[in-house]
């Protein structure tokens, strides 16, 4: 399971040098840029309930297969992109919706592996696999970019689309009862999971911004490469899944999610003094506060989920935070284009602040009940 979760986030990581590509090679404004992203996010955040529904009633590994054909699929379509176009946000509308259904399925069936005490843990596991192909995989395709060209980038993405979906032949689910599947409908909303999913789109709108608009602004200031951000990241994020992957199951999610998210928009604020010489600095401080933090929250969501249920809830925790990402990635790309980009941190960052409130009225109703 974590060889296919690497395998697809190097397919999916290529493309997270698309802001580079498109600001090099087609000189694409911010607002382009964020509709680039967008495209990739909200068909995806879309097609979050027919997912969740699929992967309880149907099974995590059809959607992991024939979602990481749909990848290659997408892959290809870049191959005939030449400009800012339709086919451009087809493609990436098309790696939306394949990453929802593979990165979904791959969390929920490490949570039905995993003991339910190390949950997080899991959850923490599951997505360092990803995050290892975060550096590796921009940091390799740049380097592939600059002596073979994108196009060749772009195709070793389509055949590590194909790898992931040949490993998920392979993969195996326990089986679960006839009548559990069949009453999976909706996640139980009397829990606060409407305030959790909110603090999930927060967050995700600061990873965005991160992951989208640091690449320009650097560049702006003069960079050459921007891989030394996604290598910081990983290197730091993967450090805290690896040797702190049991703290929040220890301290609580509730917890660690709610320090953690501090900390989250504190280094957004600090992205807007960004330096050229500073990318690996700004990737492995924001890697710490990411790796602790994700895996807390999306476990705060699935505490007391039945396991019939949990990839809804797990769809709608992944639909909250990329649907986030994408309606903030086409505001923020206008507030770039008028005000730059250090204003664009500042405000996500302060916005990132906002889930605190949500998290404390969270505590509070636990504390009722």
């Amino acid at each position: 399971m974590l060889c296919n979760q690497f395998c697809f986030g190097l397919a999916y990581s290529t493309f997270y040098l698309i802001p580079k590509y498109l600001t090099q090679r087609m000189h694409a404004s911010p607002n382009e840029l964020g509709m680039a992203t967008a495209a990739a996010l909200i068909p995806g955040v879309l097609s979050v309930p027919l997912i969740g529904r699929g992967i309880d009633r149907i099974g995590r590994k059809p959607f992991i297969v024939w979602g990481a054909l749909f990848h290659a699929l997408g892959g290809l379509a870049f191959l005939s992109v030449h400009s800012v176009s339709p086919l451009l946000f087809a493609a990436r509308a098309l790696q939306g919706i394949a990453y929802a259904a593979v990165f979904t399925s791959i969390s929920t069936l490490a949570v039905d592996l995993a003991p339910i005490a190390r949950v997080g843990q899991a959850i923490g596991l599951c997505g360092a696999a990803g995050m290892a192909a975060n550096a590796l995989a921009p940091a390799a395709a740049e380097i592939i970019a600059e002596h073979a060209g994108w196009r060749t980038a772009f195709l070793l993405s389509v055949l590590c689309s194909l790898g992931a979906a040949t490993l998920g032949l392979r993969l195996q689910e326990r089986r679960r009862e006839p009548a559990a599947v069949r009453e999976a409908s909706s996640p139980e909303l009397g829990r606060p999971l409407p305030l959790i999913f909110y603090a999930g789109a927060v967050v995700g709108a600061g990873f965005g911004v991160m992951f989208t608009y640091t690449q320009p602004f650097a560049l702006g200031l003069g960079a050459e490469r921007v891989s030394a951000f996604f290598i910081g990241y990983t290197v730091a994020a993967l450090s805290m899944r690896i040797f702190l992957g049991t703290l929040a199951d220890r301290m609580g999610h509730e917890r660690v999610a709610f320090a953690t998210i501090g900390m989250y928009g504190f280094v957004l604020l600090l992205t807007s003094l960004l330096r050229a010489d500073m990318l690996f600095e700004l990737g492995v401080a924001f890697g710490l506060v990411h790796g602790l933090m994700y895996p807390a929250l999306n476990a705060l969501a699935l505490e007391g989920t039945p396991p019939d249920k949990r990839g809804l809830v797990m769809s709608y925790f992944s639909g909250a935070f990329n649907g986030g990402n994408g309606v903030w990635l086409l505001a923020m790309g206008a507030l770039a284009r008028v005000q730059g980009y250090p204003l664009v941190f500042v405000v996500s960052g302060l916005l990132v602040w906002t889930a605190l409130p949500a998290l404390l009225h969270v505590r509070l109703r636990a504390r009722e009940s």
